[in-house]
């Protein structure tokens, strides 16, 4: 459990080692949006393999906490 926070928050739809680019994405758009990056992050898998083996339906979600 988080305590109260600001969060930029996305979600990521696709195979799982797209999720290198897709972070890398999501922190450039933090920075260039005028925000200050926390130190931690998390990824949540709301749908993966055990729900669909098509990975296009796969969906992680990534939160990034803010300073």
């Amino acid at each position: 459990m988080w305590p109260a926070m600001k969060v930029a928050r996305t979600s990521y739809r696709g195979e799982y080692e797209g999720l290198k680019e897709a972070w890398g994405e999501f922190m450039d758009w933090i920075e260039a949006n005028g925000h200050t990056r926390g130190d931690d992050l998390y990824e949540r898998y709301l749908a993966g393999p055990e729900a669909n083996s098509d990975p296009a339906s796969w969906c992680t979600e990534l939160s990034q906490p803010l300073n």
